[in-house]
């Protein structure tokens, strides 16, 4: 008989084996490779860091979901690094792109 314990937790759910857990991965290669981008390879800096944002929490989902065990803390921190990079990535590439747009505005008024 299991405890509820008042939220969803997925931590037990053991590991998975195969390709699964690396299709984020995998995709996130395909992004990276493909010429369509979110923000354009063109802006130097950002648009790497966006490609390079997708590879590493692509990467850090397989290693949570295919390689750790399921009931081990690292999954725990992994998991804690894995939304933290994700959205402070997502915050930092919106914080310069709408610096950039507005450079862009001043420099045409």
């Amino acid at each position: 008989m299991s405890e509820y314990n008042g939220y969803n937790d997925n931590s037990n759910k053991p590991a998975q084996s195969g390709i699964v857990p690396w299709i984020p991965l995998i995709l996130a290669i395909i992004y990276t490779v493909s010429p369509v981008d979110l923000v354009p390879d063109v802006l130097p800096v950002i648009g790497w860091f966006e490609d390079a944002l997708f590879l590493l929490v692509g990467g850090l989902n397989g290693i949570q979901n295919g390689v750790v065990e399921a009931n081990s803390s690292i999954r725990k921190i992994i998991k804690f690094i894995k939304w933290g990079l994700l959205i402070v990535g997502v915050i930092g590439i919106l914080i310069v792109v709408l610096l950039a747009v507005l450079v862009f505005k001043v420099a045409a008024n």
